[in-house]
Formats: C-alpha cells, sequence, structure tokens
C-alpha cells in the first residue's frame, strides 16, 4: 500500500512541475502576445514574425497595413506581428526629463532606414 502512494505522489509531482515550468509560462506569452495585438496602433514601429521592419499606418479589422520603406506599404494580418518596437530612446528621454508619457504617437513621423542620406 505504502508503494502504491508513493507511485501516486511522484506522478502528482511530475504534473505539478509540467504545470509550472510549461504550461503555466506558456499560457503568461499568450496573454501577452492578446494585450500587444489588441493595443496595436497606427504609428508604431513593428517586426513581423518573417523579421521584416515596419511602421503601422492602418488597422483594420486582422489586417495591418506596414510602411516598410518610403511609400511602400504591405498589408499583413494581426498574428503576422512578432512585436512592437515602441519609441524606446523617446521613452527614455521623457522619464529622464520628468515628463509623463503619452501614448500619442500618431503625430511622430519615423524616419525609414532607407529615407536616409548616406554621409
Amino acid at each position: 500500500m505504502d508503494q502504491n502512494m508513493m507511485s501516486i505522489a511522484w506522478i502528482v509531482g511530475v504534473g505539478a512541475l509540467m504545470y509550472f515550468f510549461m504550461i503555466r509560462p506558456q499560457q503568461r506569452q499568450k496573454k501577452a502576445k492578446d494585450a500587444m495585438m489588441q493595443n496595436m496602433k497606427k504609428g508604431d514601429r513593428v517586426v513581423t514574425v518573417g523579421g521584416l521592419y515596419g511602421i503601422i499606418r492602418g488597422i483594420k479589422d486582422d489586417r495591418v497595413t506596414l510602411e516598410v520603406a518610403s511609400e511602400v506599404y504591405v498589408q499583413f494580418t494581426r498574428a503576422a506581428i512578432a512585436s512592437i518596437l515602441r519609441n524606446e530612446a523617446k521613452a527614455a528621454k521623457e522619464q529622464e526629463a520628468g515628463a509623463e508619457s503619452t501614448d500619442d504617437v500618431d503625430d511622430v513621423e519615423y524616419e525609414i532606414e532607407q529615407d536616409k542620406e548616406d554621409e
């Protein structure tokens, strides 16, 4: 009888370890990804799952329009966006200056790498 209890304890222990090391982190990642998808807005710099960098110029239902070069627009599904690269430099400057951070990036114009002149 004692042997059966030890076997059950090991099975429960392994199940708990699997939950805490595999299932729970995956659920957190999914929540974070869903929140990111909902918080995308026009003007955000993003990276697609294929590694393409761009700026969101339009969001309509499940479709996102990215500007990948000067006046070059490509459409993707929302799920194709891997991450949002907000203005980290701008946020750092605002924190240093003590200014409150605003989420209004629609007025911000980004300089695209291809538009820069070679010096």
